[in-house]
């Protein structure tokens, strides 16, 4: 009895019921397989250690769970003459003879079978177990339901009958209802014209529950696709390499690999149902594992293929540093592509994603007040390269550091100073805080004072005046325009008189060089007018004290 049961169980999990049934398609989901399958063989185990119920039959009709068992066990083993027993004949409205081979015992059984296995499904747990089986289903005493089958033209009921065993005792089989609409039901749901014809040429071995035709068809499906998909992108990269704004190479890569891979899944997809799929092959097909990754692939390359249109235009742009972050941005764009991915997939599977779509919403709140810095640097580092404020080699001050830019990174901005040492500044500060480029400047200012004695007469001043504003003028790196000296004001202890001049350099070393030249040329105009410069007022308090 044990190894009866065990043996029937594979054909009994292609009759499972399906919760997330689909009248279109009569389709299951894996999940909902894999959960009827485990209730199917918890009702089998238990089974194997209870009596039958009701009289003995040779066939064990008794019940109407018990009967669906043994046609199961039949059907399993492919003897339909044994699985005549459980179907009801009488009153057919079509001749059972010998002569009309489709319409025979074991015909009907065959085709029975193939119904259930593309079609069906049957919830074992609500099969009765009693001899008059179900009272309270609003079917005749002598009737009950195996399971319902959704048609084109609606919704039909599989039944099973309590019949005259002949002996005075009763037992159940296949409605003659039932069993009167096989060809029908086979006519939607066989094999078809191509299915049978290969079914009765090819051996009906069966691996991992497909039979060996459906193997070979789907096979060459798979091959007619590959060529379709060939002779497409063929076509498609003929035409695309005219255009030279395309790169061959990168051209090349999108369209043999991922869209060619595309284009084959949807045409086996869309021939699927020539090869007649069970249950079981609709439900792992409508996972569309293989569909979600060609897309996934397509949409990837796409991805890379907009990035790499972005550089370069970037790049001939002359924005250069922000090239750097397409690259976080297309990773970024890529990881939440394979997260939608492996959600939809999840679905397919028939699992609930409200779940795990709220757990990854508390988790993303945690990792987003755990990276909060993070990505304030990292919105900075955008900010950054958006607005340009400095660019890599620019001379910049910010706050009191000084110093030369020499990375704009996704967490931080490295100043070398003129010390030599690097400072990072956090890039949420650095685009947020205040910053003097000073490599921007169109002309350098250098201001200074110069004081002279009290000594020094009116005379002299004008004379030193002069002669400032003529090297202002004749300058070569002096901004005349926009450049002056004046008497600025009666000093404490000298006389000062303001320079005021733009050196025409964005460098400042070169800054450094013509400003020591300007140094040079006022000390000697100084000196040709017969004063000097005073020192810093607090030593000449000292030689005071001092005298």
């Amino acid at each position: 009895m044990i190894k009866s049961l065990s043996a029937v169980f594979t054909f009994i999990c292609l009759l499972l019921p399906a919760t997330a049934y689909s009248v279109e398609t009569n389709s299951i989901s894996i999940k909902d397989l894999a959960d009827k399958q485990q209730a199917n063989e918890d009702v089998i185990n238990e089974l194997t250690e209870e009596p039958g119920a009701g009289p003995y039959d040779e066939y064990n009709r008794s019940t109407p769970r018990s009967s669906l068992l043994g046609l199961a066990k039949a059907i399993r083993s492919k003897d339909f003459d044994l699985a005549v027993n459980y179907l009801d004949l009488r009153n057919l409205p079509f001749s059972d003879n010998q002569k009309n081979t489709k319409l025979t015992g074991p015909a009907l059984a065959e085709k029975l079978s193939i119904v259930a296995k593309r079609a069906m499904s049957i919830d074992i747990q609500e099969l009765s177990t009693l001899p008059l089986g179900h009272k309270e289903d609003g079917l005749p005493g002598y009737r009950d339901r195996i399971t319902t089958l959704m048609t084109k033209d609606g919704p039909v009921d599989i039944l099973m009958q309590r019949v005259p065993r002949g002996d005075g005792i009763s037992i159940w089989k296949i409605s003659n209802a039932t069993v009167a609409i096989i060809p029908e039901l086979n006519k939607e749901f066989g094999y078809g014209v191509i299915g049978e014809t290969l079914s009765q040429i090819i051996p009906g071995y069966v691996i991992a529950g497909i039979e060996l035709w459906q193997l070979i068809l789907f096979t060459f499906l798979v091959l007619i696709g590959f060529v379709v998909s060939y002779l497409f992108t063929f076509l498609l990269i003929n035409i695309l390499q005219r255009n030279q704004k395309f790169n061959k190479s990168r051209l090349l890569k999108f369209i043999v690999g991922p869209l060619r891979l595309l284009i084959v899944v949807i045409f086996v997809r869309t021939t699927f149902d020539l090869i007649a799929p069970t249950i079981v092959m609709r439900a792992v097909s409508e996972t569309k594992t293989i569909l979600i990754l060609a897309i996934l692939w397509v949409l990837l390359g796409v991805v890379d293929f907009i990035i790499y249109r972005l550089a370069d235009r970037m790049r001939n742009r002359g924005q250069k540093d922000s090239v750097v972050l397409l690259k976080p941005a297309s990773t970024s764009l890529k990881l939440l592509l394979i997260l939608i991915a492996c959600i939809t997939w999840i679905d397919n599977l028939g699992f609930e994603v409200t779940a795990l779509l709220a757990g990854l919403g508390v988790g993303g709140i945690a990792i987003a007040l755990a990276a909060q810095k993070s990505l304030e640097d990292l919105i900075g580092a955008i900010i950054i390269y958006v607005s340009h404020p400095v660019r890599v080699g620019d001379f910049c001050k910010f706050g009191n550091t000084i110093g030369t830019v020499e990375e704009i990174g996704l967490r931080a901005t490295q100043l070398r100073t003129l010390a030599r040492s690097v400072v990072h500044v956090p890039n949420s500060k650095f685009a947020s805080g205040e910053i003097e480029n000073l490599t921007q400047r169109d002309k350098i200012l250098y201001r200074t004072r110069l004081r002279l004695s009290y000594e020094t007469t009116s005379e002299q001043i004008k004379q030193v005046l002069g002669k400032l504003r003529e090297l202002i003028d004749k300058h070569e790196y002096i901004d005349e325009k926009d450049s002056r000296v004046r008497f600025l004001e009666f000093g404490e202890y000298a006389q000062e008189l303001e320079l005021y001049v733009y050196i025409k350099t964005r460098d400042f070393s070169e800054y450094l060089a013509h400003r020591e030249d300007v140094n040079l040329q006022v000390s000697g105009i100084v000196e040709s007018a017969g004063t000097q410069l005073v020192i810093q007022a607090f030593d000449l308090q000292k030689d005071k004290e001092k005298s």
